[in-house]
């Protein structure tokens, strides 16, 4: 799993919807959170971008630090510090910014910061309610179109 993670990486909580011409491949990592594999933020943001739909990313940094040597189970909780943070926020994918090993008074600690990112159809920025609404939306729609074929 550390290799996986660095500056650049993109998370995507499971059950994002992304626009069908979009192809993106993700690694489970941690309770419901996905890592896209094979392409950094710019990429996935282009490639989402010219199917018509948008990439925010914002502004407000979430940082964790963890006491102890760099490692897979240190990074992995400093992962798990950055995706609670993140989870009120209800957006749905998440781009690491800078991971690093470091030591203070000589005591090894890691560091993870990173930016909440969200994909979506429309221009605007949906608010908080609103994207904690749409799973539930989405399911009730996809019922509904089952219901029809029948």
């Amino acid at each position: 799993m550390t290799s996986t993670i660095k500056a650049g990486t993109i998370m995507m909580q499971a059950g994002t919807l992304i626009p069908k011409s979009v192809r993106l491949e993700a690694e489970p990592y941690w309770h419901g959170w996905g890592v896209i594999k094979h392409l950094d933020g710019y990429t996935v943001d282009r490639n989402i971008r010219s199917a018509g739909w948008n990439f925010f990313f914002l502004a407000g940094q979430i940082q964790a630090t963890v006491w102890g040597y760099w490692g897979e189970r240190t990074v992995l909780r400093a992962m798990k510090r950055v995706l609670r943070k993140a989870r009120p926020a209800k957006f749905n994918c998440l781009e690491i910014t800078e991971i690093s090993a470091k030591r203070f008074l000589g005591f090894p600690y890691v560091h993870v910061s990173a930016h909440s990112r969200h994909i979506q159809k429309s221009l605007f920025l949906q608010s908080c309610a609103e994207r904690a609404r749409l799973p539930k939306l989405e399911a009730e729609a996809a019922a509904r179109n089952a219901l029809l074929r029948q």
